[in-house]
């Protein structure tokens, strides 16, 4: 049985998304989420260092890796951010100043929701 989603909306991610990429199975869906969580501060180091260097390659490869870590959760404004940074970095051009600050604040955004989609599915199991 699927758990019943919060009386609040998600407005940054999907988690029935995840939930169908981890066929419906809540213990994997929490540990892609638990992964996410892992993993998600050290790529965002990555791709600051690479925006903040103005390296297109390093801005296109950690760009691309996040992106792809973002999609599984269903996080589409993130997702269409850094597709657009990476079309940036392959003209050579670089994004708006506050371009990054936006970016941490969007992915602060990603994260809280993960975590109450983890709490949220784990206390519809319990």
């Amino acid at each position: 049985m699927l758990p019943a989603l919060s009386p609040a909306p998600y407005r940054h991610i999907d988690p029935a998304l995840l939930l169908h990429a981890a066929c419906h199975d809540l213990p994997l869906f929490r540990a892609l989420c638990q992964t996410y969580l892992d993993t998600a501060p050290d790529m965002l180091a990555r791709l600051e260092q690479a925006v903040r260097s103005g390296t297109p390659q390093a801005i296109v490869h950690s760009s691309h890796g996040l992106r792809g870590s973002v999609a599984l959760l269903g996080a589409t404004a993130l997702v269409s951010r850094l597709v657009a940074l990476e079309a940036l970095a392959r003209q050579q051009e670089r994004p708006a100043p506050d371009w990054l600050d936006e970016t941490v604040r969007l992915l602060a955004q990603v994260e809280a929701e993960v975590r109450r989609g983890m709490a949220e599915y784990h206390d519809a199991q319990a």
